[in-house]
């Protein structure tokens, strides 16, 4: 798996950190799923995990006020090994806190604030969720589902 800059990459897709391109992300993990013979179920659940973790991208490259027409935010998805990875890569402010604080949802979660699920519904739909934050300010969100 991918965990690496370097590392190979199956497909990419790369966005300015602007939302008005989230669409284009949906097609391609869209497409990505049919190519896979994912259930309707696993793809609509993948979709909904990258638009969100791309949506947060652009959130982060706000908040770290970098220039979203220099800061891409890239999505890469390797297919090996029985799983799909997908890393999300931005230039944006650091969310290692939100990270870590967010818990897969249970019956018990907490639902009447109305933000910051995000990070609570990627952690409880994918099979795994990896953060890392590179030395060069560069945030990786890994995301993988087992086929």
């Amino acid at each position: 798996m991918p965990d690496r800059p370097g590392a190979p990459t199956d497909l990419a897709l790369e966005i300015n950190a602007n939302s008005r391109w989230l669409h284009l992300v949906r097609e391609f993990v869209n497409l990505l799923a049919q190519n896979l013979n994912l259930t309707q179920e696993d793809a609509l659940q993948l979709e909904m995990c990258v638009d969100e973790a791309c949506a947060n991208s652009i959130n982060a490259v706000e908040n770290f006020q970098a220039d979203p027409e220099k800061c891409k935010v890239r999505i890469e998805a390797v297919i090996a090994n029985g799983s799909i990875h997908i890393t999300i890569v931005d230039c944006g402010a650091d969310f290692s806190d939100p990270f870590h604080r967010a818990l897969p949802m249970t019956g018990l979660t907490d639902r009447t604030r109305k933000r910051g699920y995000g990070l609570q519904i990627i952690k409880t739909l994918m099979d795994e969720v990896r953060y890392e934050r590179d030395p060069a300010a560069v945030n990786r969100l890994h995301l993988i589902k087992f086929l």
